[in-house]
Order: structure tokens, then C-alpha cells, then sequence
């Protein structure tokens, strides 16, 4: 009953209270208002999207999240929150090139690109290949790069070097922010899934496979690192490395199977809940054809049938999806997802927005859980 309560934790009627742009508005109202029109039919089908005018005229700021979270949208370049109920649109920033956008665990600060927008100003970031956020605070940002790891940090730009592998190609950070996953070749050539502590210190193998490409480390909310591996003349395989009751590492085991997983987005507020996407490209934001999925349950029409990307989970399992209408032409759609689990949820997806360029889910982390305690054996397995 635990879990439950914290999956559920948030407002689970959000979703039922939507905003979305219409083609023909072009009032300006203060960052403040709230104006809701009646819901009409997008000409994307035959789903209806509630309309409500974006303040496409107001000045631009930071504020702070609302208690439930909210779903944020890239829109003719600027980055606008919907509320906590979707009904209320401010304009956070303008000045939006990218479709890249993630929030920071606190949902204080959000990286766009190679840069991260704070309520003071704008922090750039060292060229990389991929940005992970430091949890639980988020004050720093991990920067991958084949030949080094390194975290800046994004009050005085300083930058901590913690590469202990030959060669990197993914990283993930644990929600307590004491390890770090790395997927990676150390210098005796041995490749595989390692984990080592937040300094690049004491790094063990946990899982291997020579036969196969592994990617997208994550971490679940009960310590459990998971990874993606696709094996030769095989299929794509999620796979979780267990933690048993004696502090070892076991496994791993395989959660999903698909014929191509590119991204896993595991739930803060749920410990059990994964969002995947299949046929899609890692690191690429669309792919015609690709589509969300949730481990367990199934997507209902009309999502289903579209192409699409899972884009963040918020409290009270609301799952963000972003669709394609036209393949993988903008603009795009903005659903919320509910697997009706919580206590009045319903089983479905609920409009939120039309007429997208990205969107990202903004919300405070909840209590993270206590870093892993790895007491028992280690003792490395084959994907």
C-alpha cells in the first residue's frame, strides 16, 4: 500500500483540465491569466484538445514548479508551463533553438541544448555527447564523452574529472547521488555495464555481454540499475539487475522484449513503473513509425496507432507522450497517459496541447531512495 501512496501522490485529476494552442489565436494575455475556450477538433483527427491562448506576448521567467508538476511545451520558440491543472500557461523562457529539453531534478532549472536556463540566468555547457543530471539537486551536470567524464558545475563553471574508463558511451546517475552507472570499455578491454561511486572511485562490472550493444543505463526507484542490450541476430531486451535481500547484485533479468528499444524513462513517483519507446533511434527525437510503451500495459487507440515518444512521468502516473500526426513532421501532439492504478484514475489517454515543437514534464523529485548498500557479492553476469 506504500508503493501505491507514493505512485499516486500528486493531482490525479490534472489531466482532466487541458490546454492546447489554436491555429487561428493570437491574443496575448498577461503570464497570470488563465483563459479556457471550449473543446474543438484539431485538424491532426479526431481527437478534440481543449484551447486555451498562450501568453505569446509576455515576458518570459522562471517560476517555481507547482506542487503536482506540469507539462511544458516548446512552442514557436519559446517554453511555456501549463499548471498543475493545465489551464494555466506562463511563458518560462524564450530564446528555445532545440527540441533537447529536460528539467532538473528540483524543476528549479531546465538544460536546453548545451546550456541550462536558471532563474538567474544562463549557464553554458563544454561539448559532449550526452548531459545527465546530478541528483538529488541537480547543482551540477555530468558531461559524457568517449574519452572522459567529467561534472561541471553550474554555479562557478568549475569541472571535476572522474573518467575511469577507456572508452564511454552512456552514463546514468543514482537518485541518492552517490553512484553513477557507466556503460563502457575499462583499459584491459573488457566492455560491459559498470558501476562506480559518484567520483569515479572503486568501479565494478555488474553485467557484460560481448555479443551484444549495450545502452541507456537507468536506475529504478528500488536500486536496481537496468540497461538496454541488443543481441546478435537478436531481439532488444530490457534488462534489471536485482538487489537481494543480502545486498548482492543478481541477474540481470530481462523485463521487456521488443524487436528495438532506444529509451527507458522509469517513474520517480512509482518504483515499478517503466516507460519504453520502440523503433525509434537513441538520442534522436522522432522516428517515423517508433512508438511509446509502458511495461505492462498497453497504449490505447488513438496514441496506439500513431507515431510517438514517451517524454516524462509526473506524480499520480501521469505518463507525457508526444505523437506525430504527420509521421514525423511538427508539430506534434501532447497526451497524458494514466494506467488507472491510482485511486480515481481512469484507464487512458487525455489530450493535453496541439501544435508542439517538444515538450518535457517538470516536476520536484520526491525523497529519493537511500543509496544502494552493497554488502553482499557482486558477481558480474551475462546480458
Amino acid at each position: 500500500m506504500g508503493l501505491l501512496t507514493a505512485a499516486c501522490t500528486g493531482d490525479a485529476a490534472s489531466t482532466s483540465t487541458s490546454a492546447t494552442v489554436s491555429s487561428t489565436t493570437t491574443a496575448s494575455v498577461p503570464a497570470t491569466s488563465t483563459t479556457v475556450v471550449e473543446t474543438t477538433t484539431t485538424s491532426q483527427g479526431e481527437a478534440g484538445f481543449p484551447v486555451v491562448a498562450l501568453p505569446t506576448d509576455a515576458a518570459c521567467s522562471l517560476d517555481d514548479v507547482p506542487g503536482s508538476g506540469e507539462a511544458t511545451v516548446v512552442v514557436d520558440g519559446r517554453l511555456y508551463g501549463l499548471g498543475a491543472s493545465g489551464a494555466d500557461p506562463r511563458c518560462l523562457a524564450d530564446g528555445i533553438d532545440t527540441v533537447d529539453i529536460e528539467w532538473g531534478p528540483q524543476g528549479d532549472r531546465v538544460r536546453v541544448g548545451a546550456r541550462v536556463l536558471t532563474g538567474t540566468g544562463e549557464v553554458p555547457l563544454p561539448g559532449a555527447t550526452e548531459y545527465i543530471w546530478t541528483t538529488p539537486t541537480g547543482s551540477r551536470i555530468l558531461a559524457v564523452a568517449p574519452d572522459r567524464l567529467w561534472k561541471v558545475d553550474l554555479g562557478d563553471l568549475t569541472e571535476s574529472d572522474i573518467t575511469f574508463l577507456s572508452e564511454n558511451e552512456a552514463a546514468a546517475y543514482h537518485p541518492a547521488g552517490e553512484h553513477i552507472l557507466v556503460i563502457g570499455t575499462n583499459a584491459e578491454g573488457q566492455y560491459g555495464l559498470w558501476l562506480a561511486t559518484n567520483q569515479g572511485g572503486d568501479p565494478l562490472l555488474i553485467a557484460f555481454d560481448e555479443l551484444a550493444e549495450m545502452s541507456v543505463p537507468e536506475w529504478s526507484w528500488l536500486n536496481e540499475p537496468m540497461f538496454i542490450a541488443k543481441h546478435i541476430n537478436g531481439p532488444w531486451h530490457i534488462h534489471l539487475v536485482e538487489l537481494s535481500a543480502e545486498g548482492s547484485l543478481e541477474g540481470p533479468v530481462v523485463l521487456e522484449t521488443d524487436e528495438s528499444i532506444d529509451m527507458l524513462l522509469p517513474a520517480r513517483h512509482d518504483p515499478i513503473m517503466l516507460a519504453f519507446r520502440s523503433g525509434g533511434v537513441t538520442g534522436v527525437t522522432c522516428v517515423e513509425g517508433s512508438h511509446a510503451g509502458v511495461k505492462g500495459v498497453d497504449l490505447p487507440e488513438p496514441v496506439a496507432s500513431l507515431t510517438s515518444t514517451p517524454l516524462g512521468w509526473l506524480s499520480a502516473e501521469r505518463l507525457l507522450v508526444m505523437t506525430y500526426p504527420n509521421g514525423c513532421e511538427a508539430p506534434g501532439d501532447l497526451w497524458s497517459f494514466s494506467a488507472g492504478f491510482c485511486p480515481g484514475s481512469v484507464y487512458g489517454v487525455t489530450p493535453i496541447i496541439s501544435g508542439i515543437d517538444s515538450a518535457a514534464a517538470r516536476e520536484a523529485a520526491p525523497l529519493p531512495p537511500p543509496p544502494p548498500d552493497f554488502t553482499g557479492i557482486i558477481d558480474p553476469a551475462p546480458a
